[in-house]
């Protein structure tokens, strides 16, 4: 395109300078002024990396908008429109020359421009209403501080003398613009020290535009609300170049980044409707950016004017802020994308990510031209400090977040990702098993995890996420995320038992067949045996088979796919015999042949699976009531492990639990110690060894033990089962992995194992216990704030000693499954 030979170099000054002689324009809106009728038939859109169909992007005019009073604590802004970027010049000779009040001084904040001032014609234009303006600084000045400023105007969907559009505006965005009238190849139009003369106009190239932000504790910038910063790829720009009549309006160039406009009124959606009432302002915007603190405060910029082009569009695209990378940024950016049904996720360093539903596609952006043209020698924007990739969506959330049945697990960079495998990237899902397939996107910034056996993830199940070092971190990452649940009402019933068990002391849900329904594995202590039943559907089991564990008595088991090869298997601690078997699934729906073994410490009493080093295999950790410690075993290759390795924990440890307890990305273990009275807190190094264990006491002879985020502030907490005082203890964790007393919350007679999960469907997790001595089950519902409602109490049968929670029924919500030992039974509990 065109360049104005009046822009000689960067820092060229605009050719228009401000006269200072006209009367000010009053009023209280102002327009953007369309440089032609709109389009009524759509065009072909092509050059989108994502490959999104819809109708061209329509150009609505130019807008500048000014932002005035930067460090002076009284902050005013205002904007005016134009078909061209000389009529922008003209206009604001006669705004400046109007408001002449001093240095610095701005004509009033909203006016309207005179009709068909642009000639016949001319007066199709976009109403605007200033609604806030503000700034503050965050960091010190000299040392990487920085000037945050935004102004945010209502917008309505008709002419400046008020005719209403009887068509809508979808996606309108606001996109920065190099112009005939802006410095050097900048969206700056306009920047004034408090003086009124001119600032140095190798600032314009260091303005960054921003999300909504605000100042939070000290050292902080927090999300004041997202969906404000637009960033396109540059294929997208050219799309919009060839479309829109850009030379005609002395638009030079178009940056890859605006600010879109928000429907207040409508969370599901950024349309402007037609025909809106009078004073009805349908949209909300937002002008953000950051600008570097100069050496010396009489430097800095104290107003500063841009230019936009306004484009509507009908794909919907979402860019998360960098200043939205906090807990309760990224909850609140998944909210709005999830409502507002996004297509296409803009991702952004340091660590942008998305909740990816159905055939939703993502982009990673790392550098982002803010000056400049395409290609060498242009300023960008969001340079990553890290190359490392990371997982998306981010393990490390506000709120007891959940990953949606069809979240699409990835992982972003700012570089190629060359490879991506079951091992480098891998992803288990502890009752649905592990995804098998291609993985989408390698050799590209973004690549997807196949999809979930069966389809989708299943509700309530915990998924584990490992980015290794063969994928090209410095170092191992492995998260967990929970699987929604949906509907329920928490209030249960029994509908059915099945026989086929064996004095059952133990019970686990797992997709044996990878038909996407959990299957029952019972524990039979007696009888030395593993009992399957297979979900034949709606809710209904057939006995399958009969597993031996040979010596000793099994306490529990463990469902996972150790050897990756897209069948879950079964680990099982065997007391008596210091050690724990190993049976390997197949294509046949269960495990087959004999199983292995490998030792541990004195009578094992809990297990649980997890990738403890981060080199994508599930490792096993055993909590041996006899020896007083647990036993770590490290996979090797195939179907081996390692030599235990054991670590000192309470006395009698009698269940155990994996999760990342302080949010350094890697596995922490926590048992439940039967005759100490406590829990033994052991943290990751990193590498899938161990610090000391920390204790933490809880109540009498506590038998269960699990993790899960109560209190919904991010982190892991505590929930223990304890036998001797009829209760449940709630530890609460303080961020760090150190943990402070909860509550103390009566349950049945004897609670042997305790289990979490969104019973009632609305979004917080839920405690269940199995009470051995008052044969009943407890349903304990989270207020929503880790406090919990008096017990419900459903009798399921003589002597249940465990209980699982997962959706046996296929309808969402999560049922109850309870082992009855002295019934030699299993319950099924369905949740209507």
């Amino acid at each position: 395109m065109r360049r104005s030979v009046l822009k000689r170099g960067v820092h060229a000054r605009p050719r228009t300078r401000p006269a200072r002689a006209f009367p000010a324009l009053l009023a209280l809106t102002l327009a953007i002024s369309a440089c032609a009728d709109e389009p009524t038939t759509p065009q072909a859109r092509g050059g989108e990396e994502d490959g999104g169909t819809g109708t061209p992007p329509r150009t609505l005019g130019l807008v500048e908008i000014t932002i005035s009073g930067l460090g002076s604590g009284h902050v005013t802004s205002s904007a005016l429109s134009a078909p061209t970027a000389a009529e922008l010049d003209r206009l604001r000779a006669l705004r400046d020359a109007g408001g002449a009040a001093g240095p610095g001084s701005l004509a009033p904040q909203a006016f309207s421009l005179p009709r068909n001032i642009f000639g016949p014609g001319r007066d199709g234009t976009i109403q605007l209403e200033l609604a806030s303006t503000g700034s503050f600084t965050e960091g010190a000045r000299g040392a990487g501080g920085y000037r945050y400023l935004w102004a945010t105007y209502r917008v309505r969907n008709a002419q400046t003398d008020g005719a209403t559009y009887n068509t809508s505006r979808q996606n309108l965005t606001f996109y920065a613009v190099d112009t005939d009238s802006t410095i050097g190849q900048t969206a700056i139009s306009q920047l004034k020290r408090f003086d009124g003369s001119p600032a140095d106009d190798a600032i314009a190239s260091t303005f960054v535009p921003t999300g909504a932000a605000s100042q939070g504790a000290p050292g902080t910038v927090v999300s004041r609300f997202p969906d404000v910063l637009q960033v396109l790829t540059e294929t997208e720009v050219q799309s919009v170049q060839t479309v829109a009549p850009l030379d005609s309006m002395g638009v030079t160039d178009v940056f890859p980044w605006g600010f879109v406009v928000r429907n207040p009124n409508d969370p599901t959606s950024r349309s402007l409707p037609a025909s809106p009432g009078a004073s009805q302002f349908d949209g909300l915007v937002t002008f953000a950016f950051k600008i570097p603190l100069q050496a010396s405060p009489a430097d800095d910029p104290f107003t500063v004017s841009l230019q936009f082009l306004a484009l509507d569009d009908s794909q919907v695209k979402i860019t998360q802020a960098p200043e939205e990378q906090t807990p309760a940024g990224r909850a609140a950016f998944a909210a709005r994308a999830a409502a507002l049904g996004a297509s296409v996720f803009t991702l952004l360093p340091p660590s942008g990510d998305a909740v990816l539903r159905g055939s939703a596609s993502a982009r990673v952006r790392c550098d982002v031209r803010v000056a400049g043209a395409a290609g060498a020698g242009a300023t960008t924007a969001f340079p990553p400090a890290d190359t490392s990739p990371w997982p998306v969506p981010s393990p490390f959330r506000t709120g007891p977040f959940f990953l949606p049945r069809d979240g699409r697990l990835g992982v972003a960079s700012c570089s190629n990702i060359a490879s991506a495998n079951a091992t480098s990237f891998a992803v288990h899902g502890f009752q649905s098993g592990r995804p098998t397939g291609a993985y989408t996107g390698v050799g590209e910034t973004f690549v997807r995890a196949p999809v979930a056996p069966g389809g989708a993830f299943l509700p309530g199940e915990e998924v584990e996420v490992t980015l290794s070092t063969a994928l090209g971190r410095s170092k191992p990452l492995v998260a967990r995320y929970r699987v929604a649940a949906t509907g329920g009402s928490g209030a249960f019933s029994p509908v059915a038992t099945y026989d086929g068990v064996w004095s059952p002391v133990f019970v686990a849900l797992g997709d044996m067949n990878a038909d996407g329904r959990p299957d029952i594995l019972a524990v039979n202590w007696d009888s030395a045996t593993i009992s399957h039943f297979r979900n034949t559907g709606g809710g209904s089991f057939e006995f399958l088979q009969k597993l031996t564990t040979l010596s000793g008595n099994p306490s529990a088991v463990a469902v996972g796919d150790l050897n990756a090869d897209g069948y879950s298997d079964l680990v099982i601690p065997a007391w008596g015999s210091s050690m724990v078997r190993v049976y390997y699934g197949s294509a046949v729906g269960g495990p087959i042949g004999f199983p292995s073994s490998f030792y541990v410490g004195t009578n094992p009493a809990g297990v649980a699976l997890g990738d403890l080093d981060g080199d994508g295999d599930l490792d096993v950790v055993t909590a041996n009531a006899g020896s007083h410690n647990i036993s770590v075993l490290i996979k090797t290759t195939g179907v081996s492990f390692a030599t235990h390795v054991t670590y000192a924990v309470g006395t009698k440890p009698k269940s155990v639990a994996l999760g990342d307890l302080d949010g350094d990305g890697d596995l922490d273990v926590v048992t439940a110690n039967e005759d100490s009275d406590d829990v033994s807190v052991l943290l990751n190094r990193g590498d899938g060894t161990f610090d000391a264990s920390v204790a933490y006491g809880v109540g009498g002879l506590p038998q269960s033990i699990a993790l899960g985020d109560v209190d919904g502030d991010g982190d892991l907490d505590i929930v223990t089962a304890n036998y001797f005082s009829d209760n449940v203890s709630v530890l609460l964790n303080r961020g760090d992995g150190r943990f402070e007393p909860g509550a103390t919350i009566p349950v049945g007679e004897r609670p042997t194992s305790v289990a979490l999960g969104d019973v009632d469907g609305d979004g917080d997790l839920d405690i269940v216990t199995a009470n051995g001595v008052s044969d009943s089950i407890s349903v304990l519902l989270n207020r929503g704030d880790g406090s919990f409602a008096g017990q419900i109490s459903y009798p399921v049968g003589d002597g249940p000693l465990s209980v699982a929670l997962g959706d046996v029924d296929g309808d969402g919500d999560l049922d109850v499954v309870v082992a009855l030992r002295l019934e030699s039974r299993v319950v099924v509990l369905r949740n209507p």
